[in-house]
């Protein structure tokens, strides 16, 4: 990233998402109510990381496709926006798909009522890394979990890692 993009994160989501922002686990969940702000928190976390991370791609998913555009794809762009980086981002609205112009890398959008589309998912640049599950309370199968963890395998380069954050109400 040639220009560093600094993020006080507790000035803008407030505090408690510290280790939320730095830890590289296979798993990562966050819950909270609506005014917790683990949504905003993702909306930053993601687009700053990717810029930060020139190989690494993600996958958001809900169980219905159709609601992420007031959502998740909505608070991407809000998170973009923030950082002051929307002359990087190319936002695509049919497909949901962003991508970060200097790059191509690409943050894509899925439902689980289209779990075909889940099962082959590659990217032109770089790798699948991270996926982000919103309302993943709505995901009732272990077997539809089982095929979202799936779609990150395969090894990395070194400084990369997979993620799955699953984020929800309590």
């Amino acid at each position: 990233m040639s220009n560093e993009i600094k993020i006080d994160l507790p000035s803008i989501v407030g505090k408690g998402y510290g280790s939320f922002w730095t830890t590289k686990k296979r798993y990562r969940v966050v819950k909270g109510g609506r005014s917790s702000k683990k949504s905003r928190t993702c909306g930053l976390w993601y687009p700053y990381n990717m810029m930060k991370y020139p190989l690494a791609n993600t996958l958001v998913i809900r169980n219905t496709y159709n609601t992420h555009k007031d959502s998740t794809f909505a608070v991407l762009k809000w998170g973009i926006h923030r950082e002051n980086v929307d002359h990087l981002w190319h936002i695509k609205e049919s497909p949901l798909e962003m991508s970060y112009i200097p790059t191509g890398q690409k943050i894509l959008f899925r439902g689980l009522d289209d779990p075909l589309k889940l099962t082959s998912i590659t990217v032109d640049v770089g790798f699948l890394c991270w996926v982000w599950i919103e309302e993943a309370f709505e995901i009732v199968e272990e077997s539809d979990f089982d095929m979202i963890d799936e779609a990150i395998r395969g090894e990395l380069p070194d400084g990369l890692w997979k993620q799955l954050t699953l984020s929800f109400n309590p």
